[in-house]
C-alpha cells in the first residue's frame, strides 16, 4: 500500500499523488461513469490538477483517492465537500472510474469507511448526499450504509435531453452509532 490514510478490507483511501489527476478526469469524462454523475464538460488531467490543489487547501474538505489493495492501483475518489465544523455536517461524494470496478462492493466499502471516519474522527453529527433517482445501485448501496431518503429535489439536473430528480439522503450520526454498536 502506497501512503494508507484509511485502510479497508479491498480497498484503501490515500491522499492525492502526482498522477491521480488521470483518473479523476477518467471518471468525469469516460461514457459510463457519466451516467450517474452527470457531468457535462469535458475536463483534462491538467484541469483535476488544479481542482485537487484547491481541493488540498480548502479547510472545508477533505479529498482522497480510492485504490485497490489488490494492486495498489487507484480507482476513484471520495470527498467530504462544504464542511460545517460549527454545525458539524458535510456532503459526501464519492466516483469510481471503471465500470470494470463497479459492482465488486468498493463503493459500500468506501462509503462505510468515509461515515466511520466522519463520525468517530471527526465528530461531525450529518452526512448528506445527492443522487440521481435513477441511479438505483447506488441509491440502494447508500441505503445498505445507514443513509435515508430525506427528500427529492424535482428536475434537479439536465442530463441528455430531459430533467432527472434526484434525493437528498442523509445519515445523522445517532443513527449511525445505532447500527454499529
Amino acid at each position: 500500500m502506497n501512503n494508507p490514510f484509511i485502510i479497508g478490507e479491498k480497498i484503501y483511501l490515500r491522499s492525492p499523488e502526482p498522477g491521480d489527476e488521470n483518473i479523476i478526469a477518467l471518471s468525469e469524462n469516460h461514457p459510463d461513469p457519466r451516467e450517474t454523475l452527470f457531468y457535462a464538460l469535458p475536463t483534462s488531467p491538467e484541469e483535476q490538477l488544479a481542482r485537487i490543489k484547491s481541493h488540498m487547501e480548502d479547510l472545508k474538505t477533505i479529498f482522497l483517492i480510492i485504490c485497490d489493495k489488490e494492486n495498489n492501483k487507484p480507482i476513484g475518489c471520495t470527498a467530504f465537500f462544504r464542511i460545517d465544523w460549527v454545525g458539524r455536517m458535510a456532503v459526501y461524494y464519492i466516483a469510481i472510474a471503471e465500470k470494470e470496478n463497479w459492482s465488486k462492493g468498493f463503493g459500500k466499502e468506501v462509503t462505510k469507511l468515509m461515515v466511520d471516519y466522519a463520525f468517530d474522527t471527526l465528530n461531525l453529527n450529518r452526512i448528506q448526499l445527492h443522487v440521481s433517482v435513477e441511479n438505483e445501485r447506488a441509491v440502494n448501496a447508500y441505503k445498505r450504509t445507514g443513509f435515508q431518503i430525506e427528500g427529492t429535489l424535482r428536475q434537479a439536473m439536465f442530463h441528455q435531453g430531459r430533467y432527472v430528480d434526484f434525493y437528498v439522503m442523509g445519515i445523522l450520526k445517532e443513527d449511525w452509532l445505532k447500527n454499529t454498536v
